[in-house]
């Protein structure tokens, strides 16, 4: 780690004094220092998630990263809701208050659509190895209108994951067929996910003297629970022959109140009261801790579980995981014929994404690539993902090589291979549901985070919810500029 970071800096260094010998007199030049950043200070945000996530490494590095470049890195962590409120004011106020933004990709729209972030030198992204990351993140979550931006940090997809040594125990695939007609499997669609869910909850399935629960998944407010709705939803509500899923893209109606969310909300609620006690306000690391302990058979997660799996402490399924794709579904709504299509639905979700942004504004952009350079090279992260309480998943083809690297962190090869290949199957899928990347991102998933929640907890219904959703989706469309926004989404989907 230490070379790549000393090439980072040589190439930095480099491009500082090409850009000084360009900007005056070579008799003017003055000796430079032997740490090429010497007094220059930089400053991130990235919101403070649950521990460590994301974050944490990036705290962990700047230390070492400051004594090697004589610079200062300060890493600022505010609350996801005031990360948002902070980066809006800064940008209202000229955008120089960052250096570098740590974000997922929802705030593409409001800071790649407006020509905030300055674009990733060629000679930076041959020093990443860019070619590397998969083009599913490469040509999309990184790039707009073909420039790239976003230094690939993390990659993320939901996948299930599940108790292997129970769905394999021959009494209850026994009782469980008896009851539902059907072999116990990894569930393929949501009505089978259900009837699991239903299957194993209330009771003491491992023999462990203990009430046990079908499943765990995220729900509180204010986390990032409305990107695992959405991935869910997509099964109902994206059809695999239009890129439009949140959005019309000729009038920026919202879709959210159709009969796909809908059914999808409902079944949302519903699932719920498969959970432990409280899953209602469960966040992410609540999912993890609950079924490494053992309490749930199922869950549904970011890559974020395999690694927590094997590596917590807590963890009594070390060895017991399967990896399963995301539920799909046995129709889908039509958005644009406004009926239901019977055909099997299965969609990938890379929600969550998370990439480091140079602001173009910043007055130490040469240390400010160094810094994302360092902290996204293919050797970091292929550490981080490998890494249980960092949040950093695959994103490039090296990260799928060998399996057997992956002992280090707990995993036994074979385990290791099933979790890798779920991944990647989940990433080779055409039928993708993205985050929202247009300006305002960050409100239209706090609109939605809000109101599904207070239909989750009994508040309103799910249909006077989604219908509120979409009304205040309107507001903001019309605040920001429909006509705009129409643009926008359009590019964003490549239409």
């Amino acid at each position: 780690m230490l070379f790549f970071l000393k090439k980072i800096i040589f190439l930095a260094t480099t491009m500082v004094l090409v850009s000084s010998f360009m900007g005056c007199d070579h008799k003017e030049k003055t000796t430079t220092s032997k740490k090429p950043f010497e007094n220059q200070t930089i400053t991130l945000i990235v919101p403070q998630l649950h521990a460590r996530l994301i974050r944490g490494p990036i705290q962990d590095e700047a230390p070492l990263f400051e004594s090697e470049t004589g610079a200062k890195v300060r890493v600022l962590t505010p609350s996801w809701d005031e990360t948002i409120r902070r980066i809006d004011e800064s940008i209202a106020q000229g955008s120089k208050e960052f250096d570098i933004y740590v974000v997922i990709s929802m705030w593409n729209g409001t800071l790649l659509g407006n020509n905030l972030i300055e674009p990733i030198p060629e000679a930076i992204k041959k020093q990443l190895d860019w070619n590397d990351v998969l083009p599913i993140y490469r040509n999309t979550v990184l790039s707009w209108n073909g420039v790239t931006y976003g230094f690939p940090y993390d990659g993320d997809c939901i996948n299930l994951y599940y108790r292997k040594d129970i769905f394999e125990n021959h009494m209850y695939q026994e009782k469980f067929k008896a009851l539902h007609g059907y072999d116990l499997a990894p569930p393929k669609t949501w009505d089978e996910f259900n009837d699991i869910a239903a299957f194993f909850n209330g009771w003491d399935w491992d023999g462990s003297g203990k009430k046990r629960y079908g499943f765990a998944g995220l729900r509180v407010q204010g986390d990032i629970a409305m990107l695992q709705f959405f991935a869910a939803a997509a099964a109902y509500a994206k059809h695999p022959d239009d890129k439009a899923y949140y959005f019309d893209p000729d009038t920026m109606k919202p879709r959210i109140n159709n009969p796909g969310f809908l059914k999808a909300l409902e079944e949302y609620i519903a699932l719920t009261k498969f959970g432990p006690p409280g899953m209602v306000n469960f966040a992410g690391h609540d999912v993890r801790d609950n079924f490494v302990s053992g309490e749930v058979a199922m869950a549904l997660d970011w890559a974020d579980m395999g690694v927590h799996a094997v590596d917590s402490p807590v963890s009594i399924v070390k060895d017991k995981v399967g990896y399963a794709q995301i539920p799909a579904s046995t129709k889908v709504y039509n958005s644009r014929t406004h009926q239901w299509d019977e055909r099997f639905n299965q969609v990938a979700s890379i929600s969550g994404n998370w990439m480091f942004l140079v602001n173009k504004n910043s007055k130490h952009k040469e240390l400010a690539f160094a810094f994302a350079s360092h902290m996204t090279s293919a050797q970091m992260t292929k550490k981080l993902t490998a890494m249980s309480g960092v949040a950093v998943n695959p994103s490039r083809y090296s990260h799928f090589k060998n399996p057997e690297n992956w002992n280090q962190s707990g995993f036994s090869t074979e385990d290791a291979k099933a979790y890798l290949e779920t991944i990647a199957i989940s990433l080779q899928n055409t039928n993708v549901e993205h985050d929202i990347t247009i300006a305002g991102a960050a409100h239209y998933y706090q609109v939605a985070d809000k109101y599904i929640y207070q239909a989750l907890i009994g508040n309103m219904s799910p249909k006077e919810a989604l219908d509120t959703i979409a009304k205040e989706w309107d507001v903001i469309t019309d605040r920001i500029g429909r006509e705009k926004q129409i643009m926008s989404y359009k590019a964003a989907l490549n239409l």
